[in-house]
C-alpha cells in the first residue's frame, strides 16, 4: 500500500508537458520571422522606402530591373524580391508586368505604416503632408479636448498639467525637451478621453506629430507664443468645460499653423520636396 501512494504521489508530482497557446505560438513565429530576415534586406527596405519618401525617387519612375538592382546592391535575387514587395505593401511601388517596378503616387502611400511615417520625418519637409496632418489634427484634437475635460481622472487631469508644466520650464534652453513634453501634453488629453480608436490613431502618427512640433519649434519665440494657448487648454481640462477646451485646442491649432507657415511660404500646397 505504501508502494502504491509512493507511486501515485510521483505520477501526481512529475511535471507536465505545456502547451503554448495559439497566441503565444504566433508571437513565436512573428519574432523568428523577423529574426531570420537578412540585414541587407531590411538596409535595401530603409533606403529604397527613403529614396521614394524624399522625392529622390518621383511617382511614376521605373526602378532598374531587379538583375541590376541585385547587382548594384549586393544582394541576393530572393532578398531584393522580399525587399521589393514589402514596399508594395507600404503602397510605395507596384510591379507591373513586363514594365518592371514602378513608383507608386504618394496618394498610395500607407501614410500611417510606422516605416513611412519615420521616412516623412527624416526627409526634407513636405508642406502637403505637413498641411494634411494639421487638417487631421484640426478634425479630432479639439473634439477630443472636449472629451478629456469631460471624461479624464484626476491623475490624467494631473498628467496633462505636469506635462504642461515640463513645457514650460524646459524653455528657453532645451527646445527638443519643449517638443517631448508637447507631444506627451497632446497625447495625454487623447488618453484621456477613454476612446480605444481615437487613442490608436494618436499613437501611430506621434512620429510624424514629434517632427511637426520640432519644425514650428524653429524659432524659439513661437514655442514661447503658444505656451498661453497650451495653457489656457490645461485650465478648460481642470474647470471641466468641454466647450471651453474645444475653443481652446482650435486656438492652439491655429497658432500652429501660424508657425508652420513662415516655413512653406514659397511653396504651393502639394509641391513635393526637391531631389537632393
Amino acid at each position: 500500500m505504501r508502494i502504491c501512494r509512493t507511486n501515485r504521489l510521483t505520477m501526481r508530482e512529475s511535471p507536465r508537458k505545456i502547451v503554448p497557446s495559439p497566441a503565444t505560438r504566433i508571437r513565436r513565429l512573428a519574432d523568428l520571422s523577423r529574426a531570420v530576415r537578412p540585414a541587407k534586406s531590411e538596409a535595401v527596405i530603409d533606403a529604397l522606402g527613403f529614396d521614394i519618401v524624399s522625392g529622390r525617387l518621383q511617382a511614376g519612375e521605373l526602378l532598374p530591373t531587379e538583375t541590376e538592382l541585385a547587382r548594384t546592391l549586393a544582394l541576393s535575387r530572393p532578398s531584393l524580391r522580399e525587399a521589393l514587395k514589402a514596399l508594395a505593401q507600404k503602397g510605395l511601388v507596384e510591379a507591373r508586368t513586363r514594365r518592371g517596378t514602378l513608383v507608386c503616387d504618394r496618394l498610395r502611400w500607407d501614410v500611417l505604416d510606422a516605416d513611412v511615417l519615420r521616412w516623412l520625418a527624416a526627409a526634407p519637409p513636405d508642406r502637403a503632408f505637413l498641411m494634411d496632418l494639421l487638417d487631421v489634427r484640426t478634425i479630432f484634437e479639439p473634439a477630443a479636448a472636449s472629451m478629456a475635460a469631460a471624461r479624464a481622472t484626476p491623475d490624467q487631469i494631473l498628467a496633462i498639467e505636469n506635462a504642461f508644466a515640463a513645457m514650460a520650464s524646459s524653455l528657453p534652453h532645451d527646445v527638443e525637451a519643449c517638443c517631448r513634453h508637447d507631444l506627451a501634453f497632446h497625447e495625454l488629453i487623447t488618453s484621456a478621453t477613454g476612446n480605444r480608436l481615437l487613442i490608436r490613431f494618436a499613437a501611430a502618427i506621434r512620429t510624424a506629430l514629434l517632427a511637426a512640433f520640432r519644425l514650428s519649434s524653429n524659432a524659439r519665440e513661437s514655442y514661447e507664443s503658444s505656451l498661453a494657448e497650451h495653457h489656457d487648454v490645461a485650465v478648460a481640462i481642470r474647470r471641466r468645460s468641454p466647450e471651453d477646451a474645444e475653443r481652446a485646442m482650435r486656438r492652439l491649432l491655429a497658432g500652429t499653423a501660424r508657425d508652420l507657415s513662415p516655413a512653406y511660404q514659397k511653396l504651393p500646397r502639394g509641391t513635393p520636396p526637391r531631389r537632393r
